[in-house]
């Protein structure tokens, strides 16, 4: 009998009052195994006739972990987790029934996001199928472990997973399972940018889906097709395929939602805002309809995406609104997403900038013009001043009295002045906490990253996955530089920004640059091209991290303008000596290109070439600006030549000393990295789990001793009943901050130890802060392991 007739049969015995209790438990075993392998959830009234079969025996188990992943399916997590639990925890529950208990438990943990469990339950589901031999449950736990590192984006391991389970599952003909690691494969190659893979794929999910007649796989697997399509723009075919997926007969809330947000999104690009809005909002009535009152981070991107509409429409003020209602909502959903909030500047200082239309860039304007009529009209007054007192020297007292009406006047002029000083220096420090709080909150997350990311860097002994490693490391570090830009565009202008010379390879510098960009290349079809002289020295003194930061801006730019074409970076050597060596630098493109009236404000901050610049393709307009204010710091200065269509060449001249002391030499030799410290003991006050785990791992290969404390009440105690040689301080912690617990630590303990603070905030006020309090140093995060080791050898080798 086919399946589908199996399953309604079923069903409909299972609501006739003409079997006994034993009969519909019996029936019900077999449903709810039909339905685990469909995903399937019941009717509420099946749903009822389940609930009361449940019982403490085998049977009954069965029936209580199908009802378990029913309403995991149905979103309810909380009772799904604690109906998985029972049965894991009964003493009735055979082995089998365990691991498939697990299995499912660990899949409604990853719809959930909640991986960490997943990962724990992994290891217990693993060795549980291998003591007992469970075959069937073998497959199912390849698939998901497949399924964990998927949601993870470990795709490689996810893909090695998916192949075993897919193996496994056609040697025992589980076709519902086989289509499942189909679709998932599919799905993989699609988050990986492999489209024409993920099509193939999808199909294959549709020909194994005919072996099970109820069409299982066919709706999902033209879900698939139908997101791919609208990653790869192909929008006629998308929109094709997203009307069969919604009017599929086994069309489900859940896909329609994300069916109706890529449609809406897509016709919003395409500039048919009516048509995207009914999208959209067909897209929040089938979400809510399927998860009432849940609030999650993709729920909230709905919210996101209606602002985006509206400041296409022009509504700015119902744009910058929308976009709140997205920001709070998703705050409030957010789990290990921290990363969003860069997201979140970038298109709170979009809005802001359509069109200077909303009330609060109004206030800036008039502010900065207030400053800029009181300044001009405090500069003539005073003009006027010193003309009318070398007349009073000459002439009468008449020309008195002119003068003191004058006064009065510039007074008056002054006090203008002034109002408007303290209204832009008002802006200036809410614009300062701005970036300190985005600062602080990005800096976090990218503290585990490139931490844990040394760290593996340093372990791993294939060359190919520490190349993978390092490629994570490097991408992390650019991300932070991108977060620097707003501080070093304020220490630039201030002039407090020094550069830090060493010995470099250039070419070595630039091919590591590269390796970030040439995925992103690659996927718009562009090819980066190296043209570098063999005359260019092998190393030079200068300043990587900066040079560097000139680059890849001059690159991601070349990128983000391009559709075809090549980019050439290339450097030409134009003399050199004993000692020094001056070269050309350049970066072209066949890009969208620049005209002549457009380049005259070019590197000016803020601007970019045309407003509908920054609507298409992004970005802060402060990137060429920085550029050029440090390549003045390196004796040069950043040059365009560009026309509209032909593409842009940016280039700049750089003279560098490539002849090294050897006793410099010896030096860099000689430096490595402290591992044995005299004193030991070390009070870690850190309140972040993964931040602890990450400095953890950075000093595990030393002999240092660290206890942990989890905020500063608790490592004033743990100071009170035990002697430590150094306390490592993070800031932002409850109950008791960093500040006030060093306060506590100076002046009511009379404490004289060494106090280094290990926090995100990195701008120059909070380094103040720290020494003001009492702390004898400052290492920002993401923490460098060879910063913390020199800080450490410092205090803890005297």
């Amino acid at each position: 009998m086919p399946i589908g007739e199996v399953i309604s049969t079923l069903e409909t015995r299972l609501l006739t009052p003409d079997f006994t209790s034993f009969e519909k438990t019996k029936i019900a075993v077999s449903y709810i195994q039909l339905k685990l392998k469909l995903h399937h959830t019941a009717p509420d009234d099946v749903m009822t006739i389940l609930e009361s079969l449940v019982t403490e025996t085998e049977d009954g188990l069965i029936i209580k972990l199908g009802l378990a992943r029913m309403v995991g399916i149905n979103a309810n997590y909380d009772r799904s987790y604690q109906l998985f639990g029972e049965v894991i925890q009964s003493p009735a529950a055979s082995s089998s029934v365990k691991a498939i208990a697990i299995a499912y438990l660990i899949l409604s943990y990853n719809e959930g996001q909640v991986f960490a469990s997943s990962a724990n339950l992994l290891n217990t589901l693993n060795e549980l199928v291998h003591e007992n031999n469970l075959t069937y449950a073998t497959a199912l736990y390849h698939y998901m472990a497949a399924d964990y590192y998927h949601s993870v984006k470990s795709f490689d391991i996810a893909f090695e997973y998916y192949e075993k389970s897919l193996a496994g599952s056609k040697a025992l003909n589980e076709w519902p399972l086989v289509s499942d690691n189909l679709y998932a494969i599919g799905i993989l190659f699609r988050n990986m940018g492999n489209f024409d893979k993920a099509i193939t794929y999808f199909k294959q999910t549709i020909e194994s889906d005919r072996k099970i007649d109820i069409n299982y796989a066919e709706y999902i697997a033209l879900y698939g097709m139908a997101s791919t399509y609208f990653r790869t723009d192909d929008i006629e075919e998308a929109l094709k395929l997203a009307e069969t997926v919604t009017s599929h007969p086994l069309t489900t809330s859940f896909y329609d939602s994300e069916i109706y947000r890529l449609k809406a999104k897509a016709l919003m690009e395409r500039g048919r805002l009516s048509e995207a809005r009914v999208a959209l909002d067909k897209s929040r009535s089938t979400y809510d309809d399927y998860r009432v009152g849940e609030k999650t981070t993709w729920r909230a991107e709905l919210e996101k995406l209606a602002s985006q509409i509206s400041a296409q429409e022009g509504n700015f003020e119902t744009a910058y609104k929308e976009y709140e209602v997205y920001h709070n909502e998703y705050l409030e959903a957010k789990k290990y997403e921290d990363l969003e909030l860069l997201e979140s500047a970038n298109l709170v200082y979009e809005i802001e900038q359509q069109k200077e239309k909303t009330t609060l860039l109004e206030k800036e304007n008039r502010a900065i013009s207030e400053l800029l009529d009181a300044r001009e009209a405090a500069q003539q007054t005073q003009k006027l001043f010193t003309r009318w007192l070398v007349i009073f020297i000459a002439l009468t007292l008449v020309t008195l009295v002119i003068i003191l009406i004058l006064l009065k006047k510039a007074r008056k002029t002054n006090a203008l002045y002034i109002s408007a000083k303290e209204k832009a220096e008002l802006h200036s420090r809410l614009k300062t906490e701005f970036i300190s709080n985005i600062s602080h909150e990005i800096r976090t997350p990218l503290n585990a990253i490139i931490g844990f990311g040394q760290v593996l860097t340093d372990k791993l002994e294939d060359k190919q996955t520490k190349k993978l490693t390092s490629q994570i490391v490097n991408s992390s570090e650019m991300l932070l530089q991108l977060i620097n830009d707003l501080l070093d565009f304020s220490k630039i202008e201030a002039g407090k920004l020094a550069l830090d010379y060493g010995p470099y390879n250039l070419r070595q510098s630039i091919r590591k640059l590269l390796d970030i960009f040439h995925a992103q290349a690659s996927n718009k079809g562009l090819t980066i091209k190296l043209n570098i002289d063999k005359e260019l020295p092998k190393e030079m003194i200068f300043d990587e991290l900066r040079l560097k930061q000139v680059l890849a801006n001059l690159i991601s730019n070349a990128i983000k303008f391009s559709s075809a074409g090549d980019i050439e970076i290339g450097i030409k050597v134009k003399q050199k000596d004993n000692t020094h060596c001056l070269f050309d630098v350049w970066v072209q493109d066949n890009g969208i290109g620049i005209s002549e009236s457009q380049q005259e404000n070019l590197f000016q901050p803020f601007i970019q070439a045309e407003s509908s610049t920054a609507r298409k393709y992004g970005g802060s307009g402060l990137g060429l600006n920085i550029c050029n204010k440090l390549l003045e710091q390196m004796s040069s200065k950043l040059h365009v030549v560009s026309a509209i269509g032909q593409g842009s060449r940016f280039y700049f001249t750089l003279e560098f000393c490539h002849s090294i002391g050897e006793e410099y030499i010896q030096n860099q030799e000689a430096e490595q990295l402290i591992t044995q410290f005299q004193k030991t003991r070390v009070l870690l006050a850190e309140d972040n789990d993964i931040n602890v785990e990450v400095i953890m791992a950075m000093l595990n290969a030393t002999n240092l001793q660290i206890i942990r404390a989890a905020n500063g009440n608790d490592a004033i105690y743990t100071l009170s009943q035990q002697s430590f040689d150094i306390i490592l301080m993070d800031i932002q912690m409850p109950e008791m901050d960093g500040y006030e617990a060093t306060r506590v630590i100076r002046h009511q303990m009379n404490g004289t130890l060494p106090i280094i603070a290990l926090t995100a905030n990195a701008m120059q006020q909070d380094i103040d802060a720290c020494l003001h309090a009492g702390m004898n140093d400052h290492v920002s995060k993401p923490i460098r392991k060879e910063k913390l080791l020199k800080v450490l050898d410092k205090y803890l080798n005297p």
